[in-house]
């Protein structure tokens, strides 16, 4: 398996294997458990724990050290915590083999699924992770180093530590630690599933759902045609929705326009714009938010409520004072994952109180309450101090109070409108237009039919003072009242696709379980239509499952990478002067290839007046006093601007060829332009 050649697998099995240690003794004594749980808990803590204090050592020390220093005082808290050592950490049922086989071969699959795509912001997720993998953290914008880059970069610093720990390209990395959180996240809702239901069969039907509901665009095709027609004319498409027709009606017909596919290409009909299946999660931030939102369900549950070793019969699974540092740093790890589904489960936690004082009729909050909203506010001052999307939009507050001119990279702000919804390929979907509806459900997809039971349990939760899972719940409403906000930042619009899909995701994780519960105390009819409805909701991510399974023979790297790229990476990767630039007209090769910035661009996708001109005419004096030492250019521009670049002061470097019976068809050339004064 060609997977085994792109990472030092040993190297990254002892990094996995020191967050699993580290993980299980945090949570060994601090929440009871059920046995076979708990490792497989432990990692998923032991990952989380780790990149956080990761994330904190590598803005003081190397990233090496820092890497390895997180892991290694991971597993020093735990031993910590779980001290005294005794038999009772290690009971025989603790190890599942068919837990973890699963687990594998989940991580196995949609890794090498993942090489074998090269979509969804790899030009935006690829550079940061190499470039971290070097040491900047927080990090700065990678294509203008002049910005902070207040991204949720969680899954981009994981994906640093098989970078720089375990020799892996950034094209393999990220792709590894996405399957990692996907299988884990798959894992830990089968075992939410089967505590509700106590049923395997249940289990097993939930991980399907979760991977695999999304949007049920097909459903256009169900209208008559003068329907089709009329709703196809009053919606507007826009990015990739736009490139594969001109309009809906001609789009539904055709294969999703879109760089980076595998071999077979998808069919718009089975896409979704606001809600595709977690199988389809090849983005910056994958599913580690949900990782860290279903461990924070798993060790809080009421479900695991027994006496502790002292005698103490604790709320919430919780047996003392141990678990409040691995609670708060999974709560200041969400917001360092995802800023939206962090910001929903505390201000669900608002209408979760609500719901309390509405049942007993009292403003008294209980002790509970009063608990988790201080474990929530530790967490909340840890997310605006560590760096990322809410630290930045902190920051940038504190600098226009003082007049100061703002260096972050991204600029938040909100605006009321309207119900709508936007859908990244459909554009704006008004909820005031009844003709509208129908492709709103399919952007939503059929699982919203279960927000109603999801929704039933959030009194149950208040009631029971099960303040977390109440939280998450109640967080379905925000993402509801969404319709009404219109993000206006310069994240661009469908940056609002985020907060308004939130509930969805909630949605799917409870689906199966509460409506298996529901079902089998009603006939076979009700039976029948929940697993219609349920085969329905998952159809689409299920064709679209079919069509990756073909990528996963076929790894590539990037739209703008190749083989040469990766062995200049091999053999120059960080080995550039510290604190330089390398300019590349390809400004987002350059800056993954070799772990140093570029100043290119305003923004994703405007570059800057100044990089253009360069593009235009790459004469080493003047790189050199745009603050360039170096120079990273292909066969095409290099035999474009030859005599351009070949100056005294120019020095190759290295250079990668491409050869075809004896003769060079492409290659990579490494030029060193510092001494161009």
């Amino acid at each position: 398996m060609y997977l085994i050649n792109e990472i030092n697998l040993i190297l990254a099995l002892l990094l996995l294997a020191l967050w699993a240690l580290g993980g299980w003794l945090l949570t060994a004594r601090a929440f009871y458990l059920p046995a076979q749980e708990r490792l497989i808990i432990g990692l998923g803590v032991g990952l989380v724990t780790s990149n956080w204090l990761a994330n904190i050592l590598a803005q003081f020390i190397s990233p090496e050290p820092a890497f390895w220093g997180a892991a290694l005082t991971t597993v020093a808290l735990g031993l910590v915590s779980a001290w005294p050592i005794k038999r009772d950490l290690f009971p025989k049922t603790s190890f599942q083999p068919t837990t973890w086989i699963i687990f594998i071969a989940f991580t196995i699959m949609f890794t090498l699924i993942g090489r074998g795509f090269a979509f969804f912001d790899d030009h935006q997720n690829l550079a940061p992770v190499s470039i971290m993998a070097t040491g900047d953290v927080p990090p700065h914008f990678s294509y203008n180093p002049d910005l902070r880059f207040g991204y949720h970069y969680f899954l981009l610093l994981v994906a640093s530590q098989f970078v720089r720990l375990a020799n892996a390209g950034p094209w393999t990395a990220l792709d590894l630690a996405r399957g990692i959180t996907l299988a884990l996240t798959l894992t830990y809702g089968g075992f939410l599933a089967f505590r509700i239901t106590k049923s395997r069969l249940a289990q097993v039907f939930s991980m399907v759902f979760m991977a695999f509901a999304g949007g049920a665009r097909w459903l256009f095709l169900l209208l008559p045609i003068g329907l089709q027609r009329q709703l196809s004319s009053s919606i507007q498409l826009i990015g990739s929705g736009a490139d594969t027709g001109p309009n809906l009606i001609t789009a539904i017909y055709k294969y999703w326009k879109i760089e980076g596919l595998g071999p077979l290409p998808f069919p718009f009909m089975f896409g979704s714009g606001l809600d595709p299946s977690f199988s389809m999660f090849h983005n910056g931030w994958g599913t580690s938010a949900i990782v860290m939102a279903l461990l924070l369900v798993l060790l809080t549950s009421s479900v695991n409520s027994k006496p502790s070793s002292s005698g103490q019969v604790s709320r919430n699974g919780i047996t003392g004072y141990l678990a409040y540092f691995p609670l708060v740093i999974l709560l200041a790890s969400l917001a360092l994952a995802n800023e939206v589904t962090f910001a929903f489960l505390y201000l669900g936690l608002a209408f979760a109180a609500l719901f309390w004082v509405i049942q007993k009729r009292s403003l008294r909050l209980p002790a509970s309450f009063w608990k988790w909203l201080g474990l929530m506010i530790m967490g909340g001052v840890l997310a605006l101090l560590q760096g990322g999307m809410l630290t930045e939009i902190a920051r940038g507050w504190l600098e226009r109070q003082s007049a100061s001119a703002a260096d972050t990279y991204f600029k938040v702000s909100f605006a009321l409108g309207l119900p709508t919804v936007l859908s990244a390929h459909l554009g704006n979907l008004s909820m005031l237009n009844p003709l509208q509806w129908v492709a709103i459900l399919g952007e939503t997809g059929l699982a919203i039919f279960a927000i109603p039971i999801v929704l039933k349990q959030l009194p149950v939760y208040t009631k029971n003072e099960n303040w977390l899972e109440a939280a998450w719940i109640g967080s379905i409403i925000i993402s509801l009242l969404m319709v009404f906000v219109a993000y206006t930042g310069n994240a661009g619009p469908t940056a609002a696709s985020r907060m308004q899909a939130h509930f969805l995701t909630v949605v799917k994780i409870y689906a199966v379980p509460l409506l298996w519960v529901w079902a089998r105390e009603h006939g076979d009819n009700i039976q029948a239509a929940v697993f219609a409805w349920g085969t329905a909701a998952i159809f689409s991510g299920i064709s679209l499952f079919g069509l990756q399974i073909a990528a996963m023979p076929n790894p590539v790297y990037a739209i703008y990478l190749n083989q040469l790229d990766a062995q200049m990476f091999t053999r120059q990767w960080d080995r550039l002067a510290p604190h330089t630039m390398v300019y590349d007209p390809t400004f987002p090769r350059a800056a993954t290839v070799l772990g140093r910035p570029i100043r290119s661009s305003k923004t994703m996708g405007e570059t800057l007046p100044e990089w253009n001109e360069l593009n235009d005419y790459p004469d080493p004096y003047k790189l050199k006093a745009a603050g360039y030492d170096y120079l990273y250019v292909d066969l095409k521009y290099f035999t474009k601007f030859a005599s351009v670049i070949q100056k005294d002061c120019a020095i190759l470097i290295d250079q990668v060829d491409d050869l075809n019976k004896g003769k060079v068809i492409d290659a990579r050339y490494l030029y060193k332009v510092t001494d161009c004064r």
